[in-house]
């Protein structure tokens, strides 16, 4: 006969902390790292010379500053200059064309920003496309004040800089004490602020043209999912365009948002807006020429790749075994959506992408059945070589 252990008493303090702090933000606990949970409860009990969990969970309970500063401990905040080229090459393409049809100022928002290496990128490639800084506006938003300092000052070492192999050479580089700083009158153009996506009042109605928003919505409920893209739908000018990470979209979203092509860039415009995309137009040629330092325009596709994460953020056989149920209950909408998760996890889990593919057979268009037929060919392939389940 076999018997249940217990949770241990700092299992449920940890518990108690993930459940409290994740809803702050929207997140699911499940996939929080459980690795930084438990070193930010040791960091905090160190810093506020608490020596036993439960007084620390007592001081958390008590204070919204502690509650603040423990979320800001958990929140993952991994990112890199152009992370992910297909996305960027697509924005170049997009807001080429934008600019060759308007005469106005693009405004466009990072949300969230993290530590700035996205929109410090977007701002580089427009600068280095020819396109003067008075000609777009660019806001960024993070709900980690930690994040958005280490944005303002702006240096930058490691795995930030892994996609410029030589920095000295990418025009928006200086070298610094101890690492490399953007450039001045870049770090001048950024308006950084703290906001929470979750507050339905965080973004003007249509302030902005164009919306990165990615990987932010795979983290969250499905209740704080449809909040959050709502405010940001209400945030999105007519004709402006949104752009998720690849593991955000689910059908969820369908009711305000169409997808655009290509596809692998999740690019998203709103559902009542025009038909035709912008995007499509070809661009004229800037009428400033890129600078001589510029190596970044135009941006090389090249296979899309999602950096290393310390640690699972969540059991990837539990996540896909939720999407399963799903799938069994009807429920096709969170299916996918959890599927996308276990595959952001985990990126060639055999069993996601072949439910994933009956999920797309009757909905996808042509151009996702291909894409998604190969790669479960491609990874079908390398699992039969392994010696694995065909």
């Amino acid at each position: 006969m076999t018997t249940q252990t217990a949770p241990s008493t700092d299992t449920l303090h940890l518990h108690e902390l993930a459940t409290t702090a994740a809803a702050t933000a929207g997140m699911q606990p499940s996939m929080l790292d459980r690795r930084n949970l438990r070193q930010t409860l040791n960091h905090r009990m160190a810093a506020t010379k608490l020596h036993d969990p439960a007084a620390y969970l007592t001081l958390y309970r008590d204070s919204p500053e502690e509650q603040s500063t423990f979320l800001e401990g958990i929140l993952n905040g991994e990112t890199s200059f152009f992370r992910d080229a297909t996305v960027f090459t697509e924005l170049s393409r997009w807001c080429l064309a934008w600019f060759a049809q308007n005469s106005g100022t693009m405004r466009i928002l990072s949300a969230p920003c993290s530590t700035g290496e996205e929109p410090y990128s977007i701002a580089t490639l427009l600068e280095q496309a020819g396109i003067p800084l008075e000609r777009f506006t660019l806001e960024a938003l993070d709900l980690s004040s930690h994040a958005l300092d280490r944005a303002r000052t702006a240096i930058y070492t490691g795995l930030s800089l892994r996609n410029i192999p030589q920095p000295e050479h990418s025009g928006f580089l200086d070298r610094a004490a101890h690492g490399w700083r953007v450039k001045k009158h870049l770090r001048n153009h950024i308006q950084f602020r703290q906001a929470n996506l979750l507050d339905p009042t965080a973004l003007a109605p249509q302030s902005y043209d164009l919306i990165c928003s990615r990987n932010l919505l795979i983290y969250q409920t499905t209740e704080a999912r449809l909040q959050i893209a709502e405010t940001l739908a209400n945030a999105l000018a007519p004709g402006g365009r949104l752009i998720l990470g690849a593991a955000d979209w689910g059908r969820d979203l369908d009711t305000l948002f169409r997808l655009e092509e290509p596809v692998n860039s999740f690019a998203l415009r709103l559902r009542d807006s025009e038909p035709t995309s912008p995007a499509r137009v070809q661009a004229p040629e800037p009428s400033v020429q890129p600078t001589k330092a510029s190596t970044l325009h135009p941006l090389s596709p090249k296979p899309s790749a999602l950096s290393p994460i310390s640690e699972q953020l969540a059991n990837v056989t539990d996540v896909y075994r939720n999407a399963y149920e799903a799938y069994c209950r009807g429920e096709e909408p969170e299916a996918e959506r959890l599927c996308r998760q276990t595959l952001y996890l985990e990126t060639d889990h055999l069993p996601s992408l072949e439910l994933l593919a009956k999920i797309h057979r009757p909905h996808a268009s042509p151009r996702m059945k291909l894409a998604l037929h190969a790669r479960l060919k491609r990874h079908r392939t390398a699992a039969a070589a392994k010696g694995g389940p065909r």
